[in-house]
């Protein structure tokens, strides 16, 4: 175990023991931004975005965490190079607590493996609720961003990550299936409620000519027909070393650190860490009223 991993199991240790928990999560200087990263389908590198986006923030000085929420067919822990004993599920149930299951895998980048946690967080009781908010809220105070890395798809908890996250990352490719995928996604997301502060990455683009015109055709028929906007986040160009470093178990941008891939997610990385997105009222807590009663705030934001 590093210094510096013994030393955020101390701290998560410490907050956790303090008596008055729940007031102190609510007056919490420090809110971590959350991310929600998804796609319209698979095979768009979704989860491979994720990974390397948390090692680029962590460039940049900042503590990440990433939460699988691909539960069923979680990958996080192949691309990292883990294998969680514990997942965020043990915590619902009240069998571990956070400093059990949390695992450093780089410097200022954890990881929380979802199993089927994240399903288990919309079925709740209220005396578990007050629990995991206790737990999960010690995260927003150490950390400045958490990422979930969603399932692909439209289902009704993806849907919900996607309106309680601070901002939604969505992952797509020049290609016709994925683009409208994409849509497919944002549509049925704007179905229930507006669609707040979302973002799109194009994957494997063959230029950046190609990635913004992928992008501003997909963002005129969003705004077109769904009336909402979406912001190019950034775009990362196709490389055909990216499934070796999958094999490897090794983040890209570990075992590419001098490539273009590298250099794109680090301006990602710089574009969000320099600019100050807008938080949702009621922070992590919000968040996971919104994914268990499917309420909260949804004003705010």
């Amino acid at each position: 175990m590093s210094e510096q991993e013994r030393t955020l199991r101390d701290a998560v240790a410490k907050q956790a023991s303090l008596g008055n928990r729940r007031s102190e999560f609510n007056n919490s200087a420090k809110k971590a931004n959350i991310f929600c990263v998804t796609s319209g389908k698979g095979g768009v590198g979704k989860t491979c975005f994720s990974v390397n986006f948390a090692l680029a923030l962590a460039k940049c000085g900042k503590k990440v965490i990433i939460i699988d929420g691909d539960f069923g067919f979680s990958n996080v822990n192949i691309m990292l190079g883990k294998n969680a004993k514990y997942t965020l599920e043990h915590i619902v149930h009240g069998e571990k607590r956070l400093e059990d299951v949390m695992e450093e895998c780089y410097p200022n980048v954890w990881y929380i493996s979802g199993g089927s946690g994240v399903s288990e967080l919309v079925k709740m009781r209220d005396d578990q609720m007050e629990k995991i908010i206790e737990q999960l809220g010690i995260l927003e105070r150490e950390m400045d961003y958490i990422i979930f890395d969603t399932g692909a798809g439209m289902n009704d908890n993806i849907m919900k990550m996607i309106h309680a996250s601070d901002q939604a990352i969505l992952i797509t490719t020049p290609e016709p299936t994925s683009i409208l995928d994409s849509y497919v996604v944002l549509k049925t997301a704007s179905e229930e409620m507006p669609v707040g502060n979302v973002t799109a990455v194009i994957n494997k683009a063959a230029s950046e000519k190609e990635a913004v015109e992928t992008f501003h055709n997909f963002s005129n028929v969003v705004h077109r027909y769904l009336k909402c906007d979406v912001d190019m986040l950034g775009f990362i160009p196709f490389d055909s070393r990216v499934p070796q470093a999958i094999t490897a178990m090794v983040p890209y941008i570990v075992k590419y650190p001098g490539s273009a891939v590298a250099y794109q997610f680090q301006q990602i990385a710089s574009r969000i860490t320099n600019s100050h997105p807008e938080k949702k009222e009621g922070g992590l807590k919000n968040f996971i009223l919104r994914l268990i009663r499917g309420r909260g705030n949804r004003n705010a934001g």
